[in-house]
């Protein structure tokens, strides 16, 4: 004991205390006290951190990603859904890389944005469905073998947008155009660009995206009375370029089936505007004040996250579990917890997973 005394006491540079006499009883009585003070400190912000508690109903996923200066939320909440999906229905974990996606998404906006005469937009800006697509269309790596650090989207575009402009004035060509444009963006080894080997198997990335995809379907939905329900249309928000249509439904009916297919072990893609401090007013009509928010741009899809959980409040009331894209050091280990308020006004769409 005395050999634990005298290292506190040297943390706190107070002098060792003699453990005889009423100074001594008192200086041990006081080191013990402060012992057992920073002990419980540390033990508070453990209980108070209820991410231990709430994130045992999330689904089993991967570890949480930080997009940083990268603003492309949308691929990594959709990618997040796919290891989500693979881990808790096939138990194989694969933990894949978004920027795989910004660097071919890039590469096709520069061609597009050469023959439009600088037109066409050069940004990582999208929704859901395109990240879909872009998987479809370019294939997948896993985060291993492709992860560049400390990466600006907004720089790199541009970068891209410079060499853009200086091929449609010396009217390169495309082929000259993405060889600059290539070399530009984060290097990618030789080897991945003709595949890679994942339990003795070779993967082309195309190859690879593929098997991914195998079984996995995503059922894009959104809900607006500016449009009929139970027909698909052109969703209109600033981010949705390839202009993508989403089958509309009403509100109960979306939150329902994001519900079921928690229930059910799958993950679900969400985008709109993030949870305020506040819970939103849903007294009244529901499809009304959704409306109304969208309308005066008070509800934007500002964010996406994946949906990988199903909890309750001490009062009962159903949140879902967000993983987000934002790191570990944020929120809760890197999630947040979202009302069925939030959820019903601030949900601009949701990509339902399940199987194929």
């Amino acid at each position: 004991m005395k050999k634990a005394l005298g290292k506190i006491t040297k943390m706190f540079r107070l002098p060792a205390p003699s453990l005889r006499g009423r100074a001594g009883g008192e200086a041990v009585l006081f080191l013990l006290f402060l012992f057992l003070f920073l002990f419980s400190c540390s033990r508070r912000e453990r209980s108070n951190d209820v991410s231990y508690s709430v994130l045992r109903h999330s689904l089993q996923t991967t570890p949480v990603k930080d997009q940083g200066k990268v603003e492309a939320c949308w691929i990594y909440a959709y990618l997040a859904c796919i290891e989500t999906e693979r881990i808790e229905n096939y138990r194989d974990s694969m933990n894949l890389s978004p920027i795989w996606l910004v660097r071919n998404l890039f590469l096709e906006q520069a061609s597009e944005s050469y023959l439009s005469q600088g037109t066409m937009p050069v940004s990582v800006r999208g929704i859901g469905p395109d990240a879909e697509r872009l998987l479809k269309e370019y294939g997948m790596v896993q985060w291993s073998t492709y992860c560049p650090d400390n990466l600006n989207s907004r720089a790199l575009a541009r970068l891209v947008r410079q060499k853009v402009k200086i091929a449609i004035n010396n009217r390169m060509g495309l082929d000259r155009l993405n060889k600059d444009v290539d070399n530009a963006l984060p290097f990618i080894p030789h080897n991945l660009r003709k595949g890679f080997y994942l339990y003795s198997a070779h993967y082309t990335p195309k190859q690879f995206g593929e098997s991914l995809l195998y079984g996995i379907k995503f059922t894009w939905l959104t809900s607006y009375i500016h449009h009929p329900y139970g027909k698909s249309f052109v969703l209109e928000v600033p981010d949705n370029h390839h202009r993508h249509a989403l089958m509309n439904v009403p509100i109960n009916d979306m939150y329902s089936q994001v519900v079921k297919a928690l229930q059910n072990h799958h993950p679900v893609y969400w985008e709109g505007q993030m949870p305020r401090n506040k819970k939103p007013s849903i007294d009244g009509d529901i499809a009304l004040l959704r409306q109304n928010a969208l309308e005066r741009f008070i509800t934007t899809d500002q964010h996406a996250m994946a949906i990988v959980g199903l909890t309750k409040s001490k009062q009962g009331d159903t949140r879902f579990i967000c993983k987000n894209s934002w790191g570990e050091q944020w929120g809760m280990n890197g999630y947040c917890l979202m009302s069925k308020e939030d959820f019903l006004i601030n949900t601009i769409l949701v990509g339902i997973v399940g199987k194929n």
